[in-house]
């Protein structure tokens, strides 16, 4: 039931990093990174006391990469904070907030480093409660932000972002300025925990302790409630432990530039480039598949497009001749009546028919008749494409051709060419009353340039075209008629 309980508070964040689970390959990594920091403070402790030169650069190149790391790491968990609407992310972004700030005035206050003595109004033990508070503080921050994990299980509204995060800030930098007058200000007036560089007091006074607990406890809670299940939460796991080492080295060196302080200075450098590295590589990885997700949605948009042209194209064609249909047409015909109103040019339809098809149909059969209306429509396709007009099968046996343009004299002679073309191939039509072939009948209507257009529509330019059609199909078929011409075999 905690398992799921678990996982259900995880839905309401799924597409953040705080959610992506952790693969065995990661906890391998990260369990390896583990084991081998351990297994390095085990071989020191030993030797953990001996004493090392003071390294001068060294202090300022930890501080450096630590005040970087810890500041990094809290401004992505700010930017997922913002993503997300957690306030458990607001509260692990502002504890990073916290360490990486803090370790300003503890360099800055450290004995012989700047000065001997320290800047900024440095005790003798400012430095070293400083390390208590920051030590100390990065657990807390993570008891604090697996707290929030249990009270805080639903986002924030949008609009509260901004101000949940000024008091996440505000806080945190009030918290530091305290403990910066306390430490400097109150230098003596707190407890003694060191006295020349050397820790022993901060053990036998039980503040070190206490600061080993809080990191005990933070890394119990951790492994406890989370048990690593996502990455973030997997390398937060090692930070803790990392930290726990370096204050385990810490105490037990008893005092600085020793063998084991040394190693607890890098201890403290694993707790904060690990999550950072964690946070950055998935982030890395969230890139790399958004981007594959958008080569996929380019390709696949590329694809939808090529299909809807098909559609399009599949939509405006006849299903039988492959010509356009009814539907294209009516529109073609607009848009070729508005163009010549526009351009004052002449336009021309042609209504065609095939002669007796009835006949042909109850004579050779339906596949027969389908087979003469694909041949009449690529013998007529074939014609009026080389002069940019357009034919459509405008239902049954009967079809339509589109002559932008063109005036009724050359409307006329394509009419004829159609009407020789289909008469030509010499199809047999044995049913046929007339010739021993299959013929077509044109009838044509032209609109010139000179004519009044503001009474002209699509419908009477048809019912012009289909009245010249029947006048020469009355006349005895197998003959064209545009404007009242009427041309006869």
């Amino acid at each position: 039931m905690k398992g799921t309980k678990w996982m259900n508070r995880r839905e309401k964040y799924v597409t953040q990093l705080l959610n992506i689970p952790a693969s065995l390959r990661q906890k391998k990594i990260a369990w390896a990174a583990a084991l081998f920091i351990f297994l390095a403070t085990v071989a020191v402790l030993p030797f953990g006391t001996r004493m090392l030169p003071e390294v001068k650069p060294f202090l300022p190149m930890f501080v450096s990469w630590f005040i970087f790391g810890d500041l990094m790491t809290s401004y992505l968990l700010f930017i997922q904070y913002r993503a997300s609407k957690s306030i458990p992310q607001l509260v692990l972004a502002c504890s990073y907030l916290f360490t990486g700030f803090i370790i300003i005035p503890h360099i800055l206050t450290f004995p012989g480093v700047f000065s001997d003595t320290g800047l900024i109004g440095a005790g003798d033990q400012s430095a070293v409660w400083l390390w208590v508070f920051w030590h100390g503080g990065f657990p807390a921050g993570v008891m604090l932000y697996l707290l929030s994990d249990v009270f805080f299980t639903k986002s924030i509204k949008p609009q509260m972002i901004f101000r949940f995060g000024v008091y996440g800030v505000g806080i945190t930098v009030a918290v530091l300025a305290t403990i910066y007058v306390l430490v400097t200000l109150g230098n003596d007036l707190l407890p003694r925990i060191i006295q020349k560089g050397n820790y022993r007091i901060l053990i036998t006074s039980g503040v070190g302790p206490v600061v080993w607990l809080l990191n005990l406890l933070a890394l119990f809670l951790m492994i406890r409630i989370h048990k690593a299940r996502d990455v973030l939460n997997l390398w937060l796991t090692v930070a803790v432990f990392a930290s726990l080492l370096d204050v385990t080295l810490t105490l037990f060196a008893g005092e600085r530039y020793s063998l084991g302080w040394y190693v607890a200075r890098v201890n403290s450098l694993v707790a904060t480039t690990a999550v950072i590295f964690s946070i950055s590589y998935e982030i890395n990885r969230l890139y790399v598949r958004l981007a594959d997700q958008q080569d996929q949605l380019v390709d696949s948009q590329a694809r939808l497009t090529r299909v809807n042209d098909q559609l399009m194209l599949l939509s405006s064609l006849d299903g039988l001749t492959g010509i356009a249909n009814r539907r294209h047409f009516d529109e073609r015909l607009l848009q070729e009546l508005e163009l010549a109103g526009i351009r004052k040019s002449p336009l021309s339809l042609l209504m065609l028919d095939v002669d007796h098809f009835k006949a042909y149909n109850d004579y050779y059969g339906h596949l027969g008749g389908d087979a003469v209306l694909q041949r009449v429509a690529q013998s007529i396709h074939s014609a009026v494409e080389l002069v940019g007009g357009m034919v459509a099968r405008y239902g049954g046996e009967e079809f339509a051709v589109i002559l932008p343009g063109k005036d009724h004299r050359e409307a006329l002679n394509m009419a004829e060419q159609i009407r020789r073309m289909v008469e030509g191939q010499h199809i047999p039509h044995a049913a046929s009353k007339g010739s021993p072939w299959i013929t077509i009948s044109v009838g044509g209507y032209t609109m010139d340039r000179d004519e009044s257009r503001t009474e002209m529509t699509a419908n009477l330019m048809i019912t012009l075209a289909d009245q010249a059609l029947y006048q020469a199909k009355e006349g005895g078929r197998n003959r064209t008629m545009v404007n009242d011409i009427l041309v006869a075999v």
